[in-house]
């Protein structure tokens, strides 16, 4: 888990170097970037032991880090464009972060700046989700919100763009990537390993393809007026 710390934080160094101001036009005809995101080789996924709340929680519980298809297709893969500048209006719709059966739900999420994170306590013991942004060498907390109670909620604005990495102060084990964008060009991959990033002006994209198990990969791509371009990229384990 230290690993896709650090590189989490290296990530978001990179979008963090550049500033750009986020142009809404409206987008008429559009390209698209579709793929698919494949393991180069099968990866069993961690067991991670239980060291509190073990009669709720368990003894034990698969990390969900590598959830792979048999056809080694990858979900839970941020696919994100750098540096856009102009484009169409990002969504406003609330993200909810459910802490479940001692996870957060979802794993990996993409969020928007305007719209609200959506706190939530759905086990019958108490969580603490501390949401932070990672930025340089450090994480610098936004949110430390404590939920005692089963089905408790706590809605908060989200402010900060970035990649958050989000813990459970009260069990270590528990842990979430969200990235916050000003634009709309960021998805996560399903669970056959597909993704889309719609409605892109033509032009050339430099696109991040980060995973918490996987080697970052950046690569970029021509849209085309009213086309889909491909990008199906196979992540090397660290």
């Amino acid at each position: 888990m230290k690993s896709a710390l650090v590189s989490a934080i290296v990530f978001s160094m990179l979008l963090a170097s550049t500033s750009f101001a986020y142009e809404v036009v409206d987008v008429k005809n559009g390209g698209s970037i579709k793929g698919k995101i494949k393991a180069s080789a099968k990866i069993d996924d961690p067991v991670l032991t239980i060291d509190k709340d073990v009669d709720f929680c368990g003894k034990s519980q698969p990390a969900r880090m590598y959830i792979l298809s048999p056809a080694l297709e990858v979900k839970n893969v941020l696919v994100f464009i750098e540096e856009v500048q102009k484009g169409k209006a990002a969504p406003k719709t609330n993200i909810t972060i459910d802490n479940t059966k001692c996870y957060f739900e979802p794993i990996v999420g993409v969020a928007f700046k305007g719209a609200n994170f959506v706190i939530k306590n759905s086990d019958n013991i108490l969580h603490n989700t501390n949401l932070g942004i990672l930025l340089k060498d450090k994480r610098s907390t936004v949110y430390n919100l404590a939920l005692p109670t089963k089905d408790q909620v706590i809605t908060k604005p989200i402010r900060r763009g970035g990649l958050h990495a989000i813990k459970c102060d009260a069990h270590a084990w528990m842990r979430a990537y969200l990235y916050v964008a000003d634009h709309p060009y960021a998805a996560v991959t399903d669970a056959n390993g597909n993704f889309e990033l719609k409605d892109l002006l033509p032009g050339k994209y430099k696109v991040t393809i980060w995973h918490e198990g996987f080697a970052e990969v950046t690569k970029e791509v021509e849209v085309a007026e009213g086309k889909a371009s491909d990008l199906s990229v196979t992540l090397s384990k660290k």
